[in-house]
């Protein structure tokens, strides 16, 4: 069975003290999703995380934890097709969010920030609310340090 490898992540920001995360639209689907793609050859999956970032929400972001993978088999062409998807938690840092390069607005329909309470209800795939569950829990248990620092040990 082939294999594919993407990685994505949950993009967070602080507005007016609460959480905000970075969701897509996929295009012509009617769900929200987390930012993600494949793994380019010579690319780490920490590296296609904050690409696939730039490239599908517009904003740039840098790494604070791995939230780990997800798994799945799915059809393509009548072949069946075994996936990886590495998740990180990431802090926004600059750009606007939906101004995108030309290439991936094929990709994605819209993009927005929504409050971190509302993530896991508002994503469309069972995997990715796992992974959404796992990054509430993480900035839940850091709700006491600065924005910006996990507490130690957090991002094991």
């Amino acid at each position: 069975m082939p294999r594919e490898a993407s990685a994505g992540g949950v993009v967070i920001r602080e507005n007016a003290g609460s959480w905000e995360v970075a969701v897509i639209r996929p295009h012509g689907r009617n769900l929200w999703a987390l930012p993600k793609g494949h793994v380019d050859p010579g690319e780490t999956p920490e590296q296609t995380a904050t690409r696939e970032v730039r490239e599908e929400t517009g904003v740039t972001a840098s790494l604070m934890a791995s939230l780990g993978e997800i798994r799945y088999v799915y059809q393509f062409r009548g072949q069946r097709i075994f996936k990886r998807v590495h998740f990180f938690l990431l802090r926004y840092e600059a750009g606007e969010l939906g101004v995108l390069p030309p290439g991936p607005r094929v990709e994605v329909d819209e993009v927005r920030w929504v409050p971190l309470a509302q993530l896991v209800s508002l994503l469309g795939y069972k995997g990715e609310k796992s992974i959404a569950a796992r990054a509430t829990r993480l900035l839940r248990a850091g709700d006491s340090t600065p924005p910006g620092v996990l507490p130690q040990g957090a991002g094991s």
